[in-house]
């Protein structure tokens, strides 16, 4: 009976084990797919608001020497059409069907600005979305930004709150994103837009595909650093928690233009890639 109760005893330690590592293991993996949400999300909103300068840049002729084949981003397939008359201003951005950027990306549907002076600052900018998809990857809500310039350094800041919900493709889900950030437009080369970047602190809400909400902090110490010259997010450290009051961490790095970054779970890290 005793050796009985001792095999139970160690049965039990065992699959508790099992159970604590089948936890971590989990819970890992849960960690990587969400990264790789907010990642992708960050990126994409990025994508869209260096887009957008461009757009103004040509329209507007803030930057004489940006034309559509220096451009990142826009290629000759979206209708930009501007009213400089309305107050508040409107430049809406068609993308048709379908329109492949200069970045390789298939863009879709409408994206519409309004401000209450594009070319004047400080002013008030918004940014909403009609039917807009790009890569597959539906936009919904809206953006607003009040926007400050400092034109010794080429450097813009705005205030910036999102209210934006992504639709995944291949029936992943739909992940939304609350956030308030300060993000600086930085134009390193004036005649090279592909040198601009975007450089972003602040909080992010960010709800995902499996409706699970969790917190996003990015200190202005280690800010955010997105490059236009890879559409992608290059340094910068995120901290996440969850009402689990679970905590992890995201370190994209030292400035390559690469897709890795490491994430740090308790005394855990390893490399991930975004998709």
């Amino acid at each position: 009976m005793k050796r009985f109760k001792m095999i139970s005893v160690i049965s039990l330690m065992f699959l508790a084990f099992l159970a604590c590592q089948k936890y971590d293991i989990s819970t890992t993996v849960d960690e990587t797919l969400l990264s790789q949400q907010v990642t992708i999300a960050e990126e994409t909103l990025a994508d869209i608001d260096i887009l957008v300068d461009e757009a103004l840049n040509l329209n507007f002729g803030l930057l004489k020497s940006v034309t559509t084949e220096s451009s990142v981003y826009l290629s000759d397939c979206p209708v930009v059409t501007v009213d400089k008359t309305s107050s508040p201003q409107v430049m809406t951005i068609d993308f048709g069907t379908s329109c492949t950027g200069r970045d390789g990306k298939v863009r879709s549907g409408k994206i519409i600005v309004t401000s209450t002076a594009f070319n004047v600052f400080p002013s008030v900018r918004s940014k909403s979305f009609e039917n807009f998809f790009v890569d597959g990857k539906k936009i919904e809500g809206s953006v607003t930004k009040t926007i400050s310039t400092d034109q010794v350094n080429n450097i813009r800041t705005a205030n910036t709150k999102e209210n934006i919900t992504i639709t995944f493709p291949d029936a992943e889900g739909t992940a939304k994103r609350v956030a308030n950030m300060t993000r600086q437009y930085q134009r390193n080369t004036l005649e090279n837009p592909a040198d601009n970047q975007v450089v972003s602190w602040g909080t992010v809400e960010f709800t995902k595909v499996s409706g699970v909400t969790v917190s996003k902090a990015i200190s202005d110490k280690t800010p955010l650093v997105f490059k236009a010259s890879c559409h992608h997010i290059v340094s910068g450290i995120v901290s996440f928690s969850n009402s689990n009051d679970r905590k992890w961490s995201i370190d994209y790095g030292n400035g390559e233009c690469d897709n890795k970054a490491m994430l740090t779970s308790g005394d855990k890290t390893k490399e991930i890639k975004i998709r």
